[in-house]
């Protein structure tokens, strides 16, 4: 393997997703004599299938397994990371966040043993620093789990495409391989979070269906939770989804009709009615904010926000889209990034009749209070 780069592997299904996460990738300062390059996966039936086929086409020691959602904002990410690296070579595998003792339950979120730090977006953004902090004077704390939004490695094991046929599950599966052959995982000390994951609202529909198979692959003497996963699986409809699912279509689509009709006091009528039991809802939340943009702009004498809408460019279903663009413009605005990058920000907030009163009022919700 040549020791001297970095490759980052994405599984991928949207190219502008892809486009950000490589933009963030190219502001980082590269090590002297390193090579860095980009391996996007497209087309993989499985996150492990697509890792597996990252991981065999490149000879690079350091690979970073990254979601295409997760911007790196350490411009200095590659050197605190190597240096781990080349001074623990008992260390195989860094992450971003983890857990020093995984649950019974293999879930990485519901123990209070969590470590690391992450900036997250999923409606709101916010820093994270989790459970247990890692002292200043550390550079890193080893960990049983991190979680698969950034998982970077100086070692080659296959990801278990034979088991996580899906989306779930085969970064904790990845890290129990780690561990049976002898390698350790650590989560490096971050002042501010390195990594800002756009994850928007997570697809659970098969989570229980592939933590049974991990907890009968690594824990199979845990039959109260095998049992667990067997239960709730059983009661999801033949889709997977579930009536609470149902509901939240119906009220996302019952919004969309209004605004298409142009009927935006009702739709903020609605929104008023309906937004307590929907606060889980991203889709109706995002809504909701443009329709908030609406009616401060209309307060102000303006009406920009749904202009798009009304001369035929776009519909109401584009809007959680556009709310996606305009949070990643911010970020670049945030971030410091390259005039160019800021120069597409700005042409897009032009185009797409982007008020100023439409740029703050989402800019408290894609910024860390």
């Amino acid at each position: 393997m040549n020791a001297q780069k970095v490759s980052f592997i994405i599984c991928t299904d949207s190219e502008s997703a892809l486009h950000e996460c490589e933009i963030y990738i190219k502001q980082l300062t590269v090590p002297e004599g390193f090579v860095v390059n980009v391996l996007p996966i497209r087309g993989a039936n499985s996150m492990a299938e697509g890792y597996n086929a990252g991981m065999l086409q490149t000879d690079a020691k350091y690979k970073v397994y990254l979601h295409q959602d997760a911007l790196i904002l350490n411009k200095n990410f590659l050197q605190d990371t190597l240096a781990i690296f080349q001074e623990n070579p008992q260390i195989g595998m860094i992450g971003m966040v983890g857990t020093k003792q995984l649950h019974k339950n293999g879930c990485i979120w519901t123990n209070p043993m969590r470590t690391g730090a992450l900036r997250s977006h999923l409606l709101t953004t916010s820093d994270d620093y989790f459970d247990v902090p890692i002292p200043s004077n550390r550079s890193f704390a080893i960990v049983e789990a991190i979680d698969g939004l950034l998982m970077m490695t100086q070692q080659d094991f296959l990801w278990r495409s034979d088991l996580f046929t899906g989306w779930d599950f085969y970064d904790l599966s990845q890290c129990q391989e780690f561990a049976r052959a002898g390698y350790r995982i650590a989560v490096p000390h971050q002042e501010t979070p390195w990594v800002l994951h756009d994850s928007g609202a997570q697809n659970l529909k098969d989570y229980h269906t592939y933590r049974k198979t991990y907890l009968e692959e690594y824990y199979p003497d845990n039959q109260v939770e095998i049992d667990a996963c067997k239960r709730f699986i059983a009661t999801q409809t033949t889709d997977g989804s579930t009536n609470t699912a149902v509901s939240r279509d119906n009220a996302v689509s019952t919004l969309i009709s209004m605004i298409d009709f142009r009927d935006y006091e009702e739709a903020l009528h609605f929104t008023q009615e309906n937004l307590s039991q929907n606060q889980d809802n991203e889709l109706f939340c995002i809504l909701t904010v443009f329709l908030q943009i609406y009616q401060q702009e209309t307060e102000a004498g303006l009406h920009e926000v749904f202009l798009p809408l009304e001369n035929g460019s776009q519909t109401a279903g584009w809007l959680p889209l556009h709310y996606q663009r305009i949070c990643r413009y911010i970020w670049r605005i945030e971030n410091g990034l390259p005039q160019e990058y800021l120069d597409e920000a700005h042409q897009y907030f032009k185009r797409w009749h982007v008020s100023r009163t439409a740029q703050d009022r989402i800019r408290i919700l894609c910024l860390p209070e």
